[in-house]
């Protein structure tokens, strides 16, 4: 038993050594013949199977095998890559010395950008060295391709980068809401309730016919204008979509010269509609919107000319904004007023922006500013073209969804 289990041993470390290449077993008295590979053809096999670029070097670079998989990623062949250097196919040659430098301190790991056969064709990789001394002369590397990695780290960088201006321009947006609520709820509404108030106690039977007339007017329009007040501050507080209806423009511009009609017969001022389109809008915005844009250029007029205002569709319009991707239906707004010089044009759609002191024209300063969000709310956007002295035209963009 002894001599068998020896004889045992000594066939199994004539295997491990790579002595024994086949053995002959026989079972039932039947000899039966066993190939063994090589544990350098094992390893060699699996080496070119494996799915990442595979190399051994000699400490200097010289490249002293190479797995087609390594061929693949270059457009090299595997017969020419072996006996040329590694650095040769570094975009940077000069990492090389820090590779082996790294390797001294037991840094193993790092990321080289490798050059192609293909002109001005790179390609991202992590490269990993093994010291293969002393057992064997030499440095082994594992090459892992970084293209689709890097692809999708670009894209969802992009990705990151677009949520952020979502963001910042959703804070915006919420910003000049809450400076808009702000306005709306008091310095525009405690006037307005003093308005009301006090002409409630005007008993109209005391006055001449005209003027109860005019003191019924007063009353209607100011009770009408907290009412819109109160929508408008209310719309502020939730979201455009829950307010959407069919809205005839035509209708809405009508409304709003009742309600501007005392203005417009002391400036006998002209208001030209031609045919506008029905849109799907929030009416109280709309009712807003064409409010401010009318009395705006009311207000504005010269002196010795009465205003003529002039409203029409120019039809479907392609955004030239290269973010836009679909179309609008132009509304220009066209006066014959005061006009304003183009350095003034970027700045009247901020929030408290005068252009005038307040004993030439009234106002707070928030009517194009609300214009501007009414517009955002519809996913549209407003412009605005002037001169001066020759009169002012802003064009209203609504989205066709």
């Amino acid at each position: 038993m002894k001599e068998e289990l020896y004889e045992s041993n000594s066939i199994v470390d004539a295997i491990k050594g790579g002595d024994v290449d086949a053995l002959v077993l026989n079972s039932n008295g039947v000899p039966q013949l066993y190939s063994l590979e090589t544990a350098d053809y094992t390893f060699r096999l699996l080496i070119e199977k494996f799915g990442q670029g595979a190399l051994s070097i000699s400490r200097n670079g010289l490249i002293l095998y190479c797995n087609d998989y390594f061929a693949k990623l270059v457009g090299i062949s595997s017969e020419k890559i072996i006996g040329t250097y590694l650095y040769e196919y570094f975009n940077n040659e000069s990492n090389f010395v820090s590779l082996i430098e790294a390797l001294k301190y037991g840094v193993t790991t790092h990321e080289i950008v490798f050059n192609t056969i293909h002109e001005k064709k790179t390609f991202p990789a992590y490269i990993a060295l093994t010291d293969l001394e002393p057992s064997v002369q030499g440095i082994g590397i594992v090459i892992t391709d970084l293209t689709e990695k890097k692809k999708h780290e670009d894209a969802l960088i992009h990705h990151q980068k677009e949520l952020e201006e979502k963001i910042n321009e959703l804070n915006r947006i919420n910003k000049n809401l809450g400076e808009f609520i702000h306005v709306i709820s008091h310095d525009l509404k405690e006037p307005l309730r003093k308005i009301v108030m006090y002409s409630q106690r005007i008993n109209a039977e005391k006055l001449a016919e005209a003027d109860a007339k005019a003191m019924n007017v007063m009353k209607s329009s100011a009770v009408r204008l907290n009412s819109l007040v109160d929508d408008l501050v209310s719309y502020s507080s939730h979201t455009v979509q829950e307010e959407l209806t069919e809205v005839n423009l035509a209708e809405i511009i009508s409304e709003v010269k009742e309600d501007l009609e005392i203005i417009i017969t002391d400036k006998k001022a002209t208001i030209q509609i031609e045919k506008l389109p029905v849109l799907r809008a929030s009416k109280v915005q709309m009712r807003q919107l064409f409010s401010n844009l009318i009395s705006n250029a009311i207000k504005y007029s010269k002196t010795d000319i009465p205003p003529v205002i002039q409203i029409f569709q120019i039809g479907d319009y392609d955004a030239q904004n290269p973010n836009q991707n679909h179309k609008f239906v132009q509304i220009k707004i066209k006066d014959n007023g005061i006009g304003m010089e183009e350095s003034h044009l970027t700045k009247i759609f901020t929030i408290f922006q005068r252009l005038h002191a307040k004993n030439e024209y009234s106002g707070n300063g928030i009517g194009l500013a609300i214009c501007k969000k009414i517009m955002e709310n519809h996913s549209g956007y407003i412009t605005v073209d002037s001169k001066l002295n020759e009169g002012t035209t802003f064009n209203l963009y609504f989205s066709i969804l």
